[in-house]
This record gives C-alpha cells, sequence and structure tokens, in this order.
C-alpha cells in the first residue's frame, strides 16, 4: 500500500491575507484596535513559545503581551480568524474522494503546528474525515525537516511507501531525508495525483 501525506497550511489549506493581518484582525476583534507592538510582541512570544514546544503556544504567547491579562480570548479570536481567512484548493472534496477510491492508498496528514488547531482548522472545511491518520509536530517535539515527525506518521499508517506533499522546503526535504517520494504542491489542485507521484491504482 501507499500512503499519500498531505502538509496542512499551504497545501490543503491557504490562507488569503498575510499571517500579520489575521493576528491584528483577532486582536482588533477583542480589544477594539491592534497596536504594531502588541503583533511584535505576539509573534516574538509566539515562536520562543513554538519552537521550545511549549504547552498551549497560542495562549502562552498573547499573555506575555504587556497588558493582556487575559489570553484565552485572543486564542479563541485567532483561530476563528485563521479560519475565516483559509480556503482550501478547488475541488479539493472530489480528488480526496477519488484518491480513496481509486487507489490503494492511505490517506494522511503530516504538519508542523498543534494538533487540536491543525484538526479544528480542517474540520471547519469538512477535509477531517478523509484521512487516515494525522500526525502533528507538535506532538513529536520536533519540526519537520527533522525525520522523526515522518516516523510518527509511519508507525500510525503503515505502508510500503510514502508519498509528502507539501508546499515548503521543510516538506520536501524532509520527505527526502524519511525515505518517501517528494511531491511540491504548486497551488493547484490534486487531480494530476497519484499518476504524478507514481502511485499504485
Amino acid at each position: 500500500m501507499t500512503a499519500i501525506v498531505f502538509d496542512v497550511d499551504g497545501t490543503l489549506l491557504r490562507f488569503d491575507r498575510p499571517y500579520r493581518e489575521i493576528v491584528a484582525g483577532a486582536i482588533e476583534t477583542v480589544r477594539g484596535d491592534a497596536p504594531a507592538a502588541w503583533l511584535d510582541a505576539y509573534e516574538e512570544a509566539f515562536f520562543e513559545s513554538f519552537l521550545a514546544f511549549e504547552s498551549e503556544p497560542v495562549e502562552r504567547a498573547f499573555g506575555r503581551i504587556d497588558g493582556c491579562s487575559d489570553p484565552e480570548p485572543y486564542a479563541t479570536a485567532l483561530l476563528e480568524a485563521e479560519i475565516e481567512a483559509l480556503s482550501p484548493p478547488d475541488g479539493v472534496h472530489d480528488d480526496l474522494e477519488r484518491l480513496t477510491a481509486e487507489t490503494d492508498a492511505g490517506l494522511g496528514v503530516l504538519t508542523n503546528g498543534v494538533r487540536d488547531w491543525q484538526l479544528a482548522k480542517l474540520r471547519a472545511f469538512d477535509l477531517e474525515d478523509y484521512f487516515d491518520a494525522a500526525v502533528a509536530s507538535y506532538k513529536v517535539g520536533v519540526h519537520k525537516p527533522a525525520t522523526e515527525p515522518y516516523r510518527a506518521l509511519e508507525e500510525r499508517l503503515p505502508a510500503r511507501r510514502y508519498v509528502m506533499v507539501g508546499d515548503s522546503d521543510d516538506d520536501i526535504d524532509g520527505a527526502a531525508q524519511a525515505g518517501w517520494t517528494p511531491y511540491r504542491y504548486d497551488g493547484g489542485g490534486f487531480g494530476d495525483l497519484p499518476a504524478a507521484a507514481e502511485v499504485d491504482q
């Protein structure tokens, strides 16, 4: 069996605006404005927390902003703002249904992110149920392109061969290092899979 594994952000779902604008919109929803100092502080604190694999990195990042006494509403607003700014590629449901029906491939998700957060975004677009396994780097304790997230996916979705569909160098380089077949997503649909990835039909 060949497993086809998809990245989330930039592949299964794409933002329609710069991420800083999304964060600004979330902050403004809660407090009425979005000071540049808050945006800068959030960005710095989030990546510090994210790279350290601290629990609830979004809430922690907002909690470290001077003047933010209650980070939870901001975290909730940011997830809602991300979902509002995301969209899947045209025809993605048809493509995933075809891959499920016409090949022997199991479908998986491998994402750099917090599992519950990423699954919530997939769920918002009725995508979660297409996948037999989902691995988030945050659970593994190391991000792509390290091979550990790929090995974790292999444990959850045993297969003879793996194809990684992603838009970033981390996706492609990590897949190659893990011995997977990398397939760089170019922003269209997934209509040329499985042939382009030489998946058995």
